[in-house]
């Protein structure tokens, strides 16, 4: 018995270790180049200029994915194996799977949460809007010139204005 929990344990830090460096390596990914949604890739964006006023702190929801529910299912299978003999064993392995699956979600759910900010940008046009994006190394105040990116479909980024020549946004 003392085997078995000795091998699930080694399986866990294992696996720990694994999706540890899937994780950093993709933030790794991320930080060299900025990530813009596929479904922009190819399409018409408009762009208007605008100021800023008003910023709020927010939380983009995490999301359970594949990666977390099925690593979870396998640590839960891998300890329930330590449990009982036969019959007993396999219902603990199953029964491990579910529970490690659905805490495997959870998991991953709150490890993909991202800090954003919602930007209130009053367009030089006279429209408002308000976007909420995950916020990068540098972040919005009030009074900031910025560009806004949109698509017909509805998808939006805020980016900082860049001056010309002359000086003017």
């Amino acid at each position: 018995m003392d085997k078995n929990i000795a091998k699930a344990t080694r399986l866990m830090a294992r696996v720990s270790v694994g999706l540890a460096l899937l994780l950093s390596l993709q933030g790794c990914v991320s930080k060299a180049y900025q990530t813009v949604p596929r479904t922009t890739s190819g399409k018409i964006q408009q762009v208007n200029s605008g100021t800023v006023v008003a910023t709020r702190t927010v939380v983009i929801d995490g999301e359970a994915g594949y990666l977390g529910r099925t690593s979870g299912a396998i640590v839960g299978s891998a300890v329930g194996q330590t449990a009982g003999k036969g019959t007993g064993r396999t219902l603990a392995a199953a029964g491990g799977a579910v529970v490690g699956g659905i805490v495997g979600g959870m998991v991953e759910k709150e490890l993909s949460k991202k800090v954003a900010q919602e930007l209130t940008v009053d367009l030089d046009d006279g429209h408002t809007v308000v976007v909420v994006q995950e916020t990068k190394d540098v972040g919005f105040v009030e009074g900031d010139r910025v560009s806004v990116t949109h698509t017909p479909s509805g998808e939006a980024n805020v980016s900082h204005a860049h001056y010309e020549t002359d000086g003017i946004y």
